[in-house]
């Protein structure tokens, strides 16, 4: 892994000081090759900001991953600030925007940040209605983790740079007009109805 590093004359969205630090590091995807991470951070206030430039390609990509047992909880997802995340037969879509960082993680992982979402609408549930709704959800997550419940996962991202590294992942171009209506920039979670798997890819919520 190469780092690069200078200090940028900018002002920093968090606390408006004058100075970010912006570091570059080479990555090396397995399937993939070559991707960058860049980072930006203020030592005054910790405001800190990272992205994902994929050097494979730059057309809009969808990246589909079939999970059918533990084991593809491991499976390793790059997200960029461009990129949506969509579990339909659970019913989760998460979308970027302007406030959204970039991460590396894992199927797993993205489902733990769905976990939390739900554990704070549990706790906020102000009828019985919707905590049987979000304690369900959290049921199939659960189940979801440990490979008894089969679902589909999808990563779109209209400037390509967003992957599923694993052999077995679908890439695939998405058509123009499915790309313009994908957002790209403040971060959402929304809990969607959800769609039965089927087996084969669902098409666009």
């Amino acid at each position: 892994m190469t780092v690069k590093g200078m200090r940028l004359d900018t002002h920093c969205p968090g606390c408006g000081t004058v100075g970010l630090d912006y570091t570059v590091l080479d990555l090396d995807l397995p399937f993939f090759g070559g991707a960058l991470q860049l980072l930006f951070e203020c030592e005054s206030c910790g405001f800190r900001h990272s992205d994902f430039m994929i050097g494979s390609t730059r057309e809009p990509t969808r990246h589909v991953y079939e999970v059918t047992e533990a084991d593809d909880m491991m499976v390793r997802v790059v997200r960029s600030t461009s990129g949506t995340v969509r579990i339909p037969e659970l019913g989760v879509l998460i979308e970027p925007g302007p406030a959204s960082d970039a991460y590396v993680s894992n199927i797993e992982g993205v489902l733990v940040r769905v976990e939390g979402v739900l554990q704070q609408l549990l706790h906020d549930a102000e009828t019985p209605d919707q905590k049987e709704a979000c304690e369900e959800r959290l049921d199939e997550l659960q189940r979801a983790k440990e490979g008894k419940l089969p679902f589909t996962f999808i990563l779109d991202d209209p400037f390509g740079n967003s992957v599923v590294v694993h052999e077995a992942a679908r890439k695939e171009p998405i058509p123009a007009d499915e790309a313009a209506e994908l957002k790209t920039g403040t971060y959402t979670l929304e809990m969607q109805e959800k769609v039965p798997r089927t087996g084969m890819e669902p098409g666009p919520n």
